[in-house]
């Protein structure tokens, strides 16, 4: 566990989020155990769950657009009273009070580190001509440090900035947790697991996520319907997650007779279930842009297959980073289902490589996406700037 050096109060350090996401309270929760801080926040009405918790404080807010990112968040009051040594803001030029929030930390004399992408990932990063690019160099350039997701955004933006001050905290889930869960499901068996579960197929794919057009949950039943006419072995495909084109899968799979093949298992927010899940499949097939479900299959030794995002697609988050092609996964070119099911196909008879990528997940967990490396990023910037 990497252990912090430097010690502050609670209000020495503030975080600033445009919103409290349910996703980020349990490794934000690890890193105050570490480190104590206050998170300021406000709230949206956007369907992110959103929760509170001891250390954090929701400010009132002002939303100037119909863009869910764009919000002026009031936290100066408690700024101004505290006069923290720190303050750690989210990266996005959105929120139109990151940048009065930073002549604040100059006038009171507080450290100012950003934290986010750095860029926009779906444009790119292009400083010599995007207005808003420059605006992201300014803030970086005058920023005592920046926390960035990945190696990806630290490769960009080093071009123009001194390495020095760029940290890493790689956007992870809380893998203390999820490791624990995982040790008892070992401890268990999988094929205990897959009896006890109802897994009675010789191998499995799974999708989480949202059940939406974008996402195109239903190219696992195009998936399934050629693997069935090439294979020996039986083959269940599992949906996790609601959403808008649900039950048009539904009603497709009643009327091919693919039920006894086809699992709905509808949203599920216990990581234990979800766990057992992903422990209990082969492969997770995510047929458009990944992020933290990437690193929660990971987490259960299953790897992950995706289609490399085309330039007017939505670009794969920072965690596409942790796919390495034959390694931890399948990043296939160009939304080529042939290649796709090559690739899944292929798998399921090498027992070499499942064993290869399983021991690679691990280390990858161990040693890249774990929230001990996620703590490891806030507590070198912090240092850094204090030092």
């Amino acid at each position: 566990m990497y252990k912090t050096f430097t010690y502050l109060s609670m209000t020495d350090t503030i975080i600033i989020q445009r919103i409290f996401a349910k996703y980020r309270k349990e490794i934000l929760s690890e890193l105050y155990k570490q480190r104590k801080f206050v998170l300021l926040h406000s709230k949206s009405k956007s369907g992110i769950k959103q929760v509170e918790a001891n250390y954090s404080r929701e400010v009132a807010s002002l939303k100037y657009s119909k863009e869910d990112t764009k919000y002026f968040l009031n936290v100066f009051p408690f700024i101004i009273r505290n006069t923290p040594k720190v303050i750690i803001h989210e990266f996005s030029i959105g929120i139109a009070s990151l940048i009065p929030t930073y002549i604040i930390s100059r006038l009171l004399g507080s450290k100012f580190i950003i934290w986010g992408h750095g860029y926009n990932r779906d444009q790119g990063f292009f400083p010599e001509s995007s207005i808003a690019d420059k605006l992201r160099l300014y803030l970086i350039k005058r920023a005592n440090a920046v926390i960035l997701y990945g190696k990806e955004g630290k490769q960009k933006i080093s071009k123009y900035v001194k390495p020095e001050k760029l940290f890493i905290a790689y956007n992870c889930l809380n893998t203390r947790k999820l490791n624990l869960i995982r040790a008892g499901l070992d401890k268990e068996g999988r094929n205990n697991v897959k009896n006890r579960i109802g897994f009675k197929h010789d191998k499995n794919l799974i999708f989480i996520g949202r059940m939406l057009k974008s996402k195109s949950p239903e190219l696992l039943l195009n998936i399934y319907e050629n693997l069935q006419t090439q294979s020996d072995y039986s083959l269940g495909i599992h949906f996790v997650g609601d959403g808008p084109r649900l039950e048009k899968i539904k009603e497709s799979v009643y009327n091919k007779g693919y039920g006894k093949d086809i699992f709905f298992h509808g949203a599920i927010h216990d990581s234990q279930k979800t766990g057992e899940l992903l422990y209990c499949s082969d492969l997770m097939v995510m047929p458009s842009a990944v992020g933290l479900a990437l690193n929660h299959a990971y987490n259960f030794d299953c790897p992950v297959a995706t289609y490399d995002q085309k330039a007017n697609q939505t670009a794969h988050g920072p965690e596409i980073e942790y796919l390495i092609h034959g390694k931890t996964g399948f990043l296939i070119k160009e939304n080529n289902i042939e290649s796709m099911i090559e690739a899944i196909h292929t798998y399921f008879y090498d027992v070499e490589l499942q064993n290869e990528m399983k021991q690679n997940l691990r280390d990858q967990i161990q040693n890249i996406c774990s929230v001990d490396n996620f703590i490891k990023g806030f507590d070198e910037a912090i240092n850094y700037v204090l030092t």
